[in-house]
């Protein structure tokens, strides 16, 4: 009976395993009616993309490319496919409830922008969330939930800052970030992160901030500058990179000169600071409607003056003067009336910030440029460049559609209507499944 048992159960997994070969082996054809490169910066016509399970076998016009038998066909070719985008800066989850619930909080977080045709998403501190990011990027490469490529950074990295805590009496109090203080201890962090599966670290160099009455800008910088170049060596070490939190001062300085990998937000950079960024070749990602939520808070402190309208006179700067500009949103969850708010009618951040897209526009950057940001530029930033960022042979078919073509209209940016992610179909607004095989399309 033992033996019987046994069989039943190897022959079980055989036939799982066969049909999961079955469906990673499946080969699905995209006909897409324009597509675009954000290599070339041009929209091609009439062009198909051949599937092989998570990975893009081949990508050329309709009239020469040949299509397997029994292939799948998935039709767009009243649409404009463009590559999965990449959210350079975002939070799944904000502390509130308990670890469990953390972790559904960062699920719904990534799924909404996952719809939103984010394919790609870099967590930049969990704000209390422990390492829920990085169990999250687990489960969904391990097949037990459905979501995007993620690429987290656990607790953010800090010393400790000037604030208003409560002094423990007879306990510790739940640190919310992995705070160290000196080179040799933030080294241990950056360990601990390594240990704990994050991919990269997350650190404010700039804390408390205020307006000065002529307008200036004034941060506090938080690490030292040899404290950050030791993140910034062990992290490199460990084969991660950095990221920070940066508005400007000699905390925006001492990033520079320390080679932060992505220097977050850079709000007060001036001309000097600008200058060193582009010699460095060092990227920036600017979040933008965070600060715009903010604005109204700041006024009331420093009117007429906010980082929102900061950002927008130091953005175009940076873009005059050719800085390498990464696409971030700075999106997070809302749980019990807390977090970013982009958009009012959904109350939320996640799934909506693409309205990014035409304010960028409206700022000076051509839809051709916003759109590079949000794949191949974000690429390069993440060192992943050889996976996602275009829709090239050997990349992962991390595919979007839209109806209308945002080279001509940045604003259908905001209303993908097909997502696709490692060649499974997360949403289908077009109605492109076919499951007919196709005609051979090779003449």
């Amino acid at each position: 009976m033992r033996l019987k048992y046994v069989l039943r159960t190897v022959t079980g997994m055989l036939g799982a395993a066969a049909m999961l070969w079955s469906q990673a082996a499946q080969t699905t054809v995209i006909r897409a009616g324009k597509l675009f490169d954000p290599k070339s910066g041009q929209m091609l016509a009439n062009q198909v993309v051949l599937i092989q399970g998570e990975r893009i076998m081949g990508v050329g016009p309709a009239a020469s490319v040949s299509i397997p038998a029994g292939a799948k066909a998935i039709d767009l070719s009243r649409a404009t496919v463009l590559p999965g985008l990449i959210d350079g800066h975002l939070h799944l989850t904000d502390g509130v409830g308990g670890l469990q619930y953390q972790m559904m909080v960062a699920l719904d977080s990534a799924t909404e922008s996952l719809k939103a045709g984010y394919t790609t998403q870099v967590v930049q501190g969990t704000h209390g969330g422990g390492f829920a990011d990085v169990e999250l990027k687990r489960a969904i490469e391990h097949g037990l939930v459905q979501g995007p490529r993620l690429l987290p950074a656990g607790p953010i990295l800090a010393i400790t800052a000037p604030g208003a805590a409560p002094y423990p009496l007879e306990f510790k109090p739940f640190e919310v970030e992995i705070v160290k203080d000196g080179a040799n201890a933030l080294r241990t962090g950056v360990r601990e992160l390594a240990h704990y599966g994050a991919d990269h670290v997350k650190i404010h160099t700039t804390g408390a901030f205020y307006f000065k009455p002529n307008g200036e800008m004034v941060n506090q910088a938080l690490p030292s500058l040899e404290e950050l170049k030791a993140v910034v060596d062990e992290a490199h070490r460990r084969g991660m990179f950095v990221a920070s939190h940066t508005y400007g001062g000699d905390g925006l300085k001492w990033a520079i000169e320390a080679g932060v990998d992505d220097i977050q937000h850079a709000t007060a950079a001036t001309d000097e600071d600008i200058k060193t960024i582009v010699q460095k070749n060092l990227p920036v990602t600017s979040t933008l409607l965070d600060h715009r939520q903010d604005e109204p808070g700041d006024l009331k402190q420093w009117a007429p003056y906010s980082r929102w309208r900061l950002m927008e006179q130091t953005w175009k700067k940076m873009l005059k003067a050719g800085v390498r500009l990464g696409y971030g949103s700075g999106s997070t969850p809302v749980s019990n009336g807390q977090g970013r708010i982009f958009n009012a009618a959904c109350n939320c951040s996640h799934g909506v910030q693409s309205e990014m897209f035409p304010i960028l526009v409206s700022w000076g950057a051509t839809p051709l440029y916003t759109l590079r940001m949000a794949t191949t530029v974000n690429a390069e930033i993440i060192h992943w460049q050889d996976k996602v960022g275009s829709i090239e042979k050997g990349k992962f078919a991390d595919l979007i559609a839209t109806s209308g073509d945002p080279l001509q209209d940045i604003t259908e940016m905001q209303r993908v209507r097909f997502v696709m992610k490692g060649g499974v179909v997360i949403k289908d607004d077009l109605g492109a499944q076919n499951d007919e095989t196709p005609r051979n399309a090779a003449k």
